[in-house]
């Protein structure tokens, strides 16, 4: 039988080619996979926004024989690993209606956190850091929605070392930023869906361009993800009608936490440097806080 890694493997190599509604089903099997196993094929259906019958033809697709043969491989992965219980949290707290819409919000962005920090290894979050403080130059890819997150990484990244922009910024052209990447730049993107059209346009200067890319996303599987040397997820999910970047903003933070650890003495003096000229130059109020 198939494994269910080798599975997600095969699915998210295949995404880019696979019809509209076949992608929109395996990219939520990609995300949550313990669904498989707890919830019936109409439900995963509904909450992946596709008819039942297209599930069955991912399954043909991927050849197995039906749904079930397919839902066998999920099975076998549940029992034997830890589910992912954020996932169910933060299904659970959208039907909490009782508390009021701030206390709801509240907790799905608990749960959003709480998500971003199992999903991301020590290991994967030091990569990270370790790609973007050394790369001779650090590009942001930010847009639309996830321009907040990655202006809080730029201007932070900014405290720790010289050469790092915003792709697509006001002033700059984003077909200009890609044609300087070479191969000892770096690139991070964040993104959710539904993904902003730049994503293509970052994973074609990557692929041409040599690039380190760090993805951080909501999927395992955006188009970014066979160009990314590590990949990083948030959960965007939201009781309000409008997606929640709040466990982005978090990652970004901790990375900017974790290059600062692994540029150490020179990042410390530059940021003494900075905080020094702001409060010189009247950026910062006169009355600076006791050392």
């Amino acid at each position: 039988m198939t494994d269910l890694e080798a599975l997600t493997q095969r699915m998210i190599s295949q995404i880019e080619t696979l019809p509209r509604r076949l992608a929109d089903g395996a990219r939520y099997l990609i995300d949550h996979p313990d669904d498989v196993v707890l919830l019936s094929m109409r439900e995963i259906a509904n909450r992946a926004g596709v008819a039942p019958a297209t599930l069955v033809r991912l399954a043909r697709t991927l050849d197995f024989a039906d749904w079930s043969q397919l839902r066998a491989v999920y099975a076998e992965s549940f029992r034997t690993g830890p589910a992912r219980y954020a996932d169910k949290a933060v299904e659970a707290v959208k039907q909490d209606k009782g508390s009021g819409l701030l206390a709801e919000t509240f907790k799905a962005q608990e749960a959003s956190l709480a998500y971003a920090l199992e999903s991301n290894s020590t290991a994967d979050i030091a990569s990270a850091a370790k790609t973007l403080a050394h790369a001779e130059r650090l590009y942001v890819a930010a847009f639309m929605s996830c321009r907040g997150p990655g202006l809080t990484f730029t201007y932070l990244c900014k405290m720790l070392r010289p050469n790092v922009e915003l792709l697509g910024s006001e002033g700059s052209s984003l077909v200009a930023d890609l044609a300087m990447l070479t191969e000892r730049d770096a690139v991070l993107s964040i993104n959710f869906q539904p993904y902003a059209r730049e994503i293509d346009m970052v994973a074609e200067g990557i692929r041409s361009s040599g690039a380190k890319l760090v993805s951080l996303s909501d999927s395992r599987a955006t188009p970014l993800q066979p160009h990314a040397s590590t990949s990083l997820l948030f959960s965007a999910e939201s009781p309000s009608f409008f997606p929640s970047v709040i466990s982005a903003v978090g990652v970004v933070e901790g990375l900017a936490a974790a290059m600062l650890t692994e540029l150490q003495d020179t990042a410390m003096e530059r940021i003494g440097t900075i905080e020094e000229q702001l409060y010189a130059s009247g950026s910062y109020h006169a009355h600076r806080r006791a050392r």
